[in-house]
């Protein structure tokens, strides 16, 4: 376990929390350490999700199904990646996608009722770790609203716009990086990455914004307003 331990100490379930005080948490919990083959589910659309987990090795695939059978790759979890945190108090219950490991994996599973029971101890840790947990939501949601805010813009200059925006205001400055990469944002705006290479150069073209890598350089910040609008 130690060696778990060490791999996990910096996710963010366990923000503010010593090595000693993870592993008093893990047992309380009675967490498990569980290894997955290649192509194996570890839950399944429509069943009940009453774990979350963290990926500790290898790499695991969310699934969704299509209504004509084709399976699309929703999302890619890797190491130190958390799961499930989203599920195991929804009011539905069930999972929409497929988990499923795409080759060898280990996870560490841990069962829900560890941030709804208090130990009979009443440990500031135990305290600490359900604090996380609600950082951890609060930060989804807020990300979901981002991305709805950005989803809604009508074309695909738009969304870029909107999102760039958001970068300029977080980082207060005209340059900055980008904290995902092509394929990442291009997942993040719902489109294909030729989709997103093509009007990002379309954008530079235009003298709105100047990219290099991951470095963004706002040329126009009107024009890129009127393009969020």
């Amino acid at each position: 376990m130690e060696d778990i331990i060490k791999q996990i100490k910096n996710n963010p379930l366990f923000n503010n929390m010593k090595e000693d005080e993870i592993v008093s948490v893990l047992k309380c919990s009675f967490a498990t350490v569980e290894n997955y083959t290649d192509n194996q589910v570890l839950f399944e659309k429509d069943h009940k999700v009453n774990k979350l987990g963290i990926v500790i090795e290898g790499v695991l695939n969310l699934v969704s199904q299509k209504y004509n059978g084709n399976r699309v790759i929703v999302t890619t979890l890797e190491k130190n990646d958390l799961f499930g945190e989203a599920l195991i108090y929804a009011s539905a219950g069930n999972s929409p996608y497929d988990l499923i490991s795409s080759g060898k994996s280990k996870v560490l599973l841990i069962p829900y009722r560890i941030f709804s029971n208090m130990c009979s101890n009443n440990c500031s840790y135990h305290n600490q770790l359900i604090k996380n947990m609600l950082t951890i939501l609060s930060d989804k949601i807020v990300m979901l609203n981002r991305k709805m805010s950005i989803l809604n813009a009508e074309t695909l200059k738009g969304r870029i716009a909107v999102y760039l925006l958001s970068l300029q205001k977080s980082t207060n400055t005209m340059i900055f990086d980008m904290p995902m990469n092509r394929q990442e944002l291009a997942e993040f705006l719902n489109v294909k990455r030729p989709s997103l290479s093509r009007e990002l150069s379309n954008m530079q073209r235009d003298d709105i914004i100047e990219v290099y890598r991951s470095t963004v350089k706002i040329l126009d910040i009107d024009k890129l307003r009127e393009l969020a609008d």
